[in-house]
């Protein structure tokens, strides 16, 4: 196949075509296929090599290049791949054990025009404004990108020995300053860009040899793209309508980077717009969505999320993953594209880490326009998903890395993940890392707020020695914690659990949920807590409010346990004792050897007349705490003062639980 020939083809892949020259796949009715970058580049790498035998390590260091990356990141791109072209028998792209891979095809002239590029804007995105490149050298060049002929430029003043000067359209503003500034460096071309009715002639009589400046409608359209960056000339001559931008060199930019004054200990989640696949524009639904979701997970004291209007820099979902995380500053992506039907809209989305490209989790969602740009309850589903999965990933992280070389916000996490394992040297584990935290920054307050709480669920599991000198350590955690920030969310809500549980001073304790509430009101564990306070005050359809909405905001906690026994714990109070069993079953699933909620399983089958099912639960209770008394319950447990709590007692008495 000659060289025109070859330029114009498209190989057949499977149940797809690929487009070399665009780089896009289609299915065989002409519909694009979408996949990540990184499965793009995996493809477009193997179709240049088609029928060859391509290593792992080759693929990797092309794809990913000087990024550490494990096999997984690989294995789930040909996985897309596969997944995209039909290949369920892995026939036609191949797996050679310990070798790599052979992806088979065949090539064959194009024969669909739509998918073939003919301008040099080839390949590019279109946006609903034109950029056009004058491009002037004083010599002419014999070369393939020049052949034009020349155009009467405007306010040119002429020249001995005569500019040449040509025009260019293109339909894509990062490509137009990509291009032209590998023009401007090649040739020594002074090169102005600007919208078809710009005020173009007098830029470019501005502009120098290897110089390439932008109009300042042509800089408004650059402005989102992260590539790209000027530096401001001001007026030309003092002429108000032609102002200049340079278009600078990325190896000379100067970045300013933000000063920490400790060590950030925060995973940064950048929420990106959906695209529309049917346009690839930007659209206002895409936007409404990353609005919303940005907003909801912002509430989460745990992340940093980086802001809407720097993430519009990304709305035409094309850069990968590895510049959105250098861009962005982000460790975490969430990105995706939606096919809108009528009044249905189809959200494909996918939340990764940028470091590893390693996607943690794709999902689809269909919900109708009404609902996005309404309530979207949905966000609050994808908020706890995305908690999630940096929580997982943090553990596992942690479970496999050497301390030094771990991220603050790693240690954290893991840390966090593991002390609500359930495990006894899990738990011991998490202490560990919360120790070197505190060690790395000991002036900030979120290792001191964990540490604390670390020291309360000692207790509440039952794995304190000393569950006094524990809650002394706790308060001892909160107190400087709230020192150094008085409205550390984390910090208020477990002083305030001491303060209930521990102390029995509840006024203190609401006043320190509340003051947590006010500054996160959506704050799960605090919520969670101070609905159990109000509970068993004799404030039932308070506290039921309360920690129903805990429920709702923590469906994916890994102490949802917790939440869940919380909830059954406040319905006692109005004697729902059917809704109580319901709840504390759905906890002891989680958690099978959680005291708390095996007694409050006993109590509302007792209330409820099961008396035999009570007691078969009071018989699992003993042993697992053969040394469970009503009396000694009584003298600890923060109810015993209130009605609820004497009541309580009496159930567990008639369930079998000795005085």
């Amino acid at each position: 196949m000659d060289a025109e020939k070859k330029q114009n083809a498209q190989i057949i892949i499977g149940e797809t075509f690929y487009v070399p020259e665009s780089g896009q796949l289609f299915e065989k009715n002409g519909a694009p296929i979408h996949l990540r970058a990184q499965s793009f580049t995996v493809l477009r790498y193997l179709a240049k090599r088609l029928g060859i035998l391509v290593t792992r390590d080759e693929l990797v260091s092309h794809v990913w290049r000087d990024l550490a990356v494990t096999d997984d990141s690989l294995t789930q791109c040909i996985s897309d791949l596969r997944r995209a072209i039909g290949d369920t028998d892995r026939k036609v792209l191949k797996t050679l054990p310990k070798r790599g891979f052979v992806l088979n095809g065949q090539i064959v002239p194009a024969t669909n025009p739509a998918v073939i590029s003919d301008d040099v804007s080839a390949h590019v995105e279109q946006t609903n404004r034109d950029v056009v490149a004058y491009i002037r050298h004083w010599e002419r060049i014999v070369s393939s990108e020049f052949q034009t002929e020349a155009v009467s430029v405007p306010g040119l003043a002429p020249h001995s020995p005569p500019p040449f000067v040509k025009q260019v359209l293109f339909k894509d503003v990062s490509e137009a300053a990509i291009t032209c500034r590998r023009w401007a460096r090649k040739h020594g071309a002074a090169i102005a860009l600007s919208t078809p009715d710009g005020p173009y002639g007098d830029i470019l009589a501005t502009a120098r040899p290897g110089e390439v400046l932008a109009s300042f409608d042509v800089h408004g359209l650059a402005q989102q793209h992260p590539a790209l960056s000027f530096e401001d000339l001001g007026y030309v001559d003092g002429q108000t309508e032609s102002r200049a931008f340079r278009l600078l060199h990325q190896e000379v930019e100067q970045t300013v980077e933000p000063l920490f004054l400790d060590q950030p200990m925060l995973p940064t989640v950048a929420v990106l717009p959906l695209h529309n696949i049917h346009t690839n524009e930007p659209e206002v639904l895409g936007t409404v969505f990353a609005d919303l979701v940005s907003s909801k997970l912002g509430a989460a004291e745990e992340i940093n999320v980086i802001s809407r209007l720097s993430t519009a820099a990304f709305a035409r979902g094309t850069s990968n993953l590895a510049d959105i995380g250098r861009f962005l500053k982000a460790e975490f992506v969430l990105s995706g594209f939606f096919i809108r039907h009528d009044n249905n809209l189809q959200l494909n989305l996918e939340f990764a880490e940028t470091k590893t490209q390693h996607v943690l989790w794709s999902y689809r969602l269909e919900v109708s326009v009404a609902e996005l740009v309404g309530d979207f309850e949905a966000a609050q589903e994808l908020v706890a998903k995305i908690r999630h999965a940096i929580l997982i990933n943090e553990i596992r992280s942690a479970n496999i890395m050497p301390l030094g070389s771990l991220q603050n916000y790693s240690l954290m996490l893991g840390a966090v993940g593991l002390m609500h394992r359930l495990s006894p040297h899990e738990f011991t584990k998490a202490r560990k890392l919360l120790d070197t935290l505190t060690d790395r920054a000991p002036n900030h307050p979120v290792p001191l707020a964990w540490t604390a709480r670390w020291h309360l669920l000692r207790v509440v599991q039952g794995w304190s020695e000393d569950p006094d000198k524990d809650a002394q350590a706790a308060l001892g955690c909160t107190g400087r914690a709230l020192d150094m920030d008085p409205e550390n969310v984390l910090a208020l809500a477990c002083e305030g659990h001491i303060l209930t549980n521990l102390l029995h001073r509840f006024d203190d304790a609401e006043d320190r949920y509340n003051l947590a509430l006010e500054m996160n009101p959506s704050d799960a564990n605090a919520r969670a807590l101070r609905g159990m306070l109000l509970a068993f005050q004799e404030r039932g359809d308070e506290g039921v409010r309360d920690t129903e909405r805990a429920l709702r905001l923590s469906p994916l906690d890994p102490h949802r346990f917790f939440y869940l026994a919380m909830a059954a714990g406040a319905w006692l109070t109005p004697g729902d004792f059917e809704k109580v069993e319901q709840y504390a079953r759905a906890s002891l699933r989680l958690n099978r050897t959680h005291l708390s909620t095996l007694r409050m399983l006993a109590v509302a089958q007792q209330k409820a007349g099961k008396h035999l099912a009570a007691r078969e639960t009071v018989s699992d209770l003993m042993r697992l705490q053969p040394g469970l008394r009503v009396s000694a319950w009584l003298r600890s447990s923060p109810s015993a003062e209130f009605k609820t709590g004497r009541l309580f007692a009496q159930a567990l008495r008639e369930a079998g639980v000795p005085d």
